[in-house]
């Protein structure tokens, strides 16, 4: 259940771009090759810009925005489906990643 307290997601993110908020995370990762549209690359790479981080920790932010807009659009089975863990996918975890995304304007 989301704290009412707590920006969204969507919300953090937007803080991050306007230079009000950053974010720190440690986590396991998965190396996988994506192609983008172009118009949906531009996007992201300058959200990156602005953001003072990668591409691949803005293509992260991005998705997390994206699935927890979506999340309160599903019924419950279906979200168990999607937080379902199965051994070969924890397999595929091939490192550990530091990513800090934003920097505050002083």
């Amino acid at each position: 259940m989301k704290n009412r307290n707590e920006p969204s997601k969507a919300e953090h993110l937007a803080n991050i771009l306007s230079g009000n908020a950053s974010t720190e995370s440690v986590s396991a990762t998965v190396q996988r090759s994506h192609r983008f549209p172009i118009h949906q690359f531009m996007l992201i790479e300058n959200m990156a810009k602005m953001a003072n981080c990668s591409v691949s920790a803005m293509i992260n932010q991005v998705i997390e925005v994206g699935v927890d807009a979506l999340y309160d659009h599903l019924p419950d089975d279906i979200r168990q489906q999607m937080h379902t863990v199965t051994q070969e996918q924890v397999d595929k975890a091939n490192s550990q990643i530091h990513q800090k995304i934003g920097k505050q304007k002083k």
